[in-house]
């Protein structure tokens, strides 16, 4: 069943008598350090009976931050089952941030704590402190949508004493008659972000003997469909990646038996071809053994998430149909596996890119960036792009140097590397710039032809250098290296174990600037 939010001006006890009988909702409250109940937490205690303060003095409740508390009504009220209190700490100290802390606490505990399936929350009563209702009612959504999300989508049977997970079937936000339309806009923008980033998780949580790079295309294709002529979408075969001497591209697919995917997406306004035109450009790697070159367990153990980026760029891809920005874009993603096999890539050998550079192999699980060279030359001269992203999950030193929370952002123009930036910090996804030193360029120089893929030096900064090599004079260009951020192997927030679908979000508001949503 699909989880329903929606805003309303109704008073709190109002909007409890309208739950059908015979069902149950769960009140869920903010609350702050330092201070005495009031505004709906303090209606809430009035309607239970001082049922709030009595347990809060009973547990010795501190409102920490991000401190939560479930307390069951015992039926005293009709309607109303448990309530769930979270701390945003200080009001004074209060961030969005912050706020998507706490939000992630809570909806973690409805779901696993109070098993939560009907949940009433009034925004009314917090004090906005830098931030907008809207962004609030956004954000409120997109963590509901984002906790909720199940990754074991293939299960057919639970085991032990497991049992089914609760899921969040309706979400109900209280706020001022005043504010209601900026919530409801809120809700719009975050239920879009927030299922596009799911649908993201899904690719990436799929196996690889599922999503394909031909899987990926016909989910790209699909996307088209589903926009009603809006996007565009053209996919080439190997034949057509041959024509095209996409060199880095076919190198990486020749230990494959699974062909590979060449996916130009496209969306252009009503008013038409715009002048300054967004590309996007995903790795697509559907699985990565490493080449000859061979991954370790460890390291081979998630490589289906090695798509990561192609997901996140095909599924802000899926909404532009809604969001409708006023600005062209365009999309590519580079589909492969990188197998082992007689005919797969070696050591020494070198190939020439659709640039017309030459590339030599140093190392064959420097794959990723062999396919995203092509990408980046075909968006830029075929697609046109002349504002370009790309996100990959590149080099495991991005992960090194930045961990597994934040992602490295480098680029050649300061003004889009910060506004990238920016619509990270407003997506609630932390990125982080890496400098391009022009010292690090010669890492990548090679005796034998251009190029060497492989480099010497600090790795996520001379992997970011050999993309820089195929971006044209007038381009500009950022490179989001999500290696560290893409996939977790322990529940942290509201990511559970699985994809992450990091990016969407961040893409997703870059291209809100240019919509009327």
């Amino acid at each position: 069943m699909s989880l329903i939010i929606s805003a309303t001006s109704s008073r709190l006890d109002s909007a409890i008598k309208r739950v059908k009988a015979g069902e149950r909702a769960n009140l869920l409250l903010v609350v702050f350090s330092g201070e005495k109940l009031s505004g709906q937490a303090l209606a809430a205690d009035d309607l239970t009976n001082g049922l709030i303060k009595r347990r809060l003095k009973q547990d010795g409740f501190q409102a920490k931050f991000i401190q939560t508390k479930v307390i069951d009504t015992d039926l005293t009220t009709d309607g109303l089952d448990k309530i769930i209190l979270v701390s945003l700490g200080a009001r004074s100290k209060l961030t969005l941030n912050g706020l998507r802390a706490a939000l992630a606490e809570a909806f973690t505990t409805a779901r696993d704590v109070a098993g939560s399936e009907r949940l009433i929350f009034p925004l009314i009563d917090v004090d906005l402190h830098g931030f907008t209702v809207e962004q609030f009612a956004q954000v409120v959504t997109e963590y509901s949508v984002l906790a909720d999300y199940e990754p074991n989508h293939r299960k057919t049977r639970e085991w032990g004493n497991e049992g089914p997970r609760t899921h969040l079937k309706s979400l109900k936000m209280l706020c001022t008659a005043g504010t209601l339309t900026a919530a409801k806009k809120g809700i719009l923008m975050g239920r879009l972000l927030g299922d596009a980033t799911n649908r993201a998780r899904n690719m990436v949580n799929e196996p690889s003997n599922i999503m394909t790079p031909m899987k990926i295309a016909a989910m790209a294709r699909a996307v088209a469909k589903d926009s009603g002529g809006l996007v565009k979408c053209e996919v080439l075969d190997i034949e057509g990646i041959k024509k095209l001497k996409m060199g880095g591209l076919l190198a990486v697919n020749r230990g494959s038996e699974n062909p590979p995917a060449f996916i130009a997406m496209s969306y252009d306004p009503e008013i038409g071809l715009t002048q300054q035109v967004i590309g996007l450009v995903g790795k697509g790697i559907t699985f990565d053994t490493g080449g000859l070159n061979a991954k370790d367990y460890d390291g081979m153990l998630d490589m289906k998430n090695d798509m990561g980026g192609a997901a996140a760029v095909l599924q802000v891809m899926s909404i532009l149909s809604v969001l409708k920005p006023q600005i062209s874009v365009r999309a590519v993603i580079a589909a492969s596996e990188n197998m082992i096999d007689a005919k797969s890539m070696r050591q020494g050998d070198i190939l020439k890119t659709m640039a017309g550079l030459t590339v030599e192999i140093g190392h064959t699980d420097a794959e990723g960036r062999l396919t995203l060279v092509d990408a980046l030359h075909y968006i830029q001269t075929v697609s046109g792009a002349n504002q370009v992203i790309d996100v990959a999950t590149l080099t495991g030193d991005v992960e090194t140097a930045l961990g597994d929370k934040i992602s490295g952002v480098m680029g050649n123009s300061e003004r889009f590397t910060r506004e990238v930036l920016k619509c990270s910090k407003e997506a609630g996804e932390p990125m982080h710039e890496l400098p391009l030193f022009e010292e690090y360029r010669d890492c990548n120089k090679c005796v034998m032809a251009d190029l060497n893929n492989s480099g010497t030096g600090p790795g996520a900064i001379t992997a970011g250098w050999f993309l820089r090599e195929f971006i044209k004079d007038g381009t500009v260009w950022v490179h989001i290296d999500i290696a560290g951020t893409s996939f977790r192997r322990h529940d942290h927030g509201v990511d559970s174990t699985g994809a992450t679908g990091v990016a969407v979000r961040t893409l997703g508001q870059l291209l809100r600037q240019y919509s009327k949503l």
